[in-house]
């Protein structure tokens, strides 16, 4: 005859087996610190909150960029960055989590008669 304690004991063995590989298994990690530049244009990060996001554009003669802006709460103001000459830089703390967007927008110059306007985004979730 089974002892009907031995079969609770492994009905709770395999339940403990079964819930190991899910607590185990871990959610993504979002990065510290996050640089993105024209290549990054449309792209999306994940960054970890109170850490930061920086964006790095290309500032090459007739080249300019508007002061960047995050959308909602999720990103602190953006911060100017000093830079090597034709580049420009902002960098975001991130302070809850959520999901934004950086915005700006600038007038990109290939040669003298070859201008066109640009706008980049980067979207942002802080976990």
């Amino acid at each position: 005859m089974v002892n009907p304690a031995a079969l609770l004991g492994l009905g709770l063995a395999g339940a403990v087996i079964a819930v190991v590989p899910a607590l185990s298994a871990k959610t993504p990690t979002c990065p510290d610190h996050v640089v993105r530049d024209e290549s990054g244009n449309g792209s999306s990060v994940c960054l970890a909150a109170h850490s930061d996001v920086t964006i790095m554009l290309t500032a090459a003669a007739g080249s300019s960029w508007s002061e960047p802006a995050a959308a909602g709460h999720v990103l602190g103001p953006a911060r100017g960055l000093p830079t090597p000459h034709g580049l420009v830089g902002w960098s975001f703390r991130a302070d809850i989590a959520g999901r934004t967007e950086i915005t700006t927008s600038g007038r990109s110059c290939t040669a003298v008669a070859s201008c066109h306007d640009v706008v980049y985004r980067l979207h942002v979730t802080v976990r």
